[in-house]
């Protein structure tokens, strides 16, 4: 995933302060944030926030204003862009309150094009949280898709692991390498005793050959 983020470019935006929506003289279990680009319509490809105990959220967009010819202004219509989704398990308890979500293209209703803001509408029928909303929103538009991912180059002059080049992918160490260890252990062997006692035969020994037999250890190896 942080591979695929490196793809995508956070697009510069504007929060609103919330709005909760007032029921009579007490408010109600409903607030609404608005977010906009500074009056850039953008493509948004993903869009996160960690929520502040918030129960229900609700994401609508608007595109640019349009004007219809029996107005004399333009009409702002908001379409939904993600229905209402569950971010808490239960609205009493702890559980998801302060989750971090994100929303990918694929999750959305519309295709977010040409987009001049977003409104959050976050619910919450529970009683027993003072405050609830969501926090750090963050919207970025969608991959490019003529990048290319960057592949971390090995250079000559790193050192080599020994031990992966003697192991294969199964886990087995190579046979070849062993019996070669070997045969260069019995040759020091020989060297060093020929140099302590020169009196030891110079003849030379096979392979396998040990006092003229075979050593059964040196052919298990083979």
């Amino acid at each position: 995933y942080n591979e695929y983020k490196s793809y995508l470019r956070m697009i510069r935006s504007a929060l609103r302060s919330p709005v909760t929506l007032p029921v009579g003289d007490a408010t109600s279990g409903c607030k609404i944030i608005d977010l906009n680009f500074h009056g850039a319509a953008v493509q948004i490809g993903e869009i996160s926030f960690t929520n502040n105990y918030s129960a229900f959220v609700t994401i609508k967009y608007r595109k640019r204003a349009v004007m219809f010819p029996d107005q004399t202004k333009p009409a702002t219509v908001w379409h939904k862009l993600v229905p209402r989704t569950r971010l808490m398990v239960d609205a009493h308890s702890e559980n998801g309150g302060h989750d971090t979500l994100i929303f990918s293209r694929k999750q959305m209703l519309e295709e977010p094009n040409d987009v001049t803001g977003l409104r959050f509408i976050c619910k919450q029928p529970s009683a027993h949280w003072k405050t609830f909303g969501i926090d750090d929103i963050k919207c970025y538009t969608p991959p490019d898709k003529t990048a290319i991912p960057l592949m971390k180059a090995q250079t000559n002059n790193e050192p080599k692991d020994i031990t992966r080049e003697s192991v294969h992918s199964n886990g087995i160490h190579n046979t070849a390498n062993i019996t070669t260890f070997l045969q260069n252990l019995f040759s020091l062997n020989t060297i060093a005793g020929q140099t302590l006692n020169p009196k030891i035969t110079n003849e030379f020994l096979g392979r396998f050959d040990k006092a003229t037999c075979y050593e059964i250890n040196l052919l298990a190896y083979n």
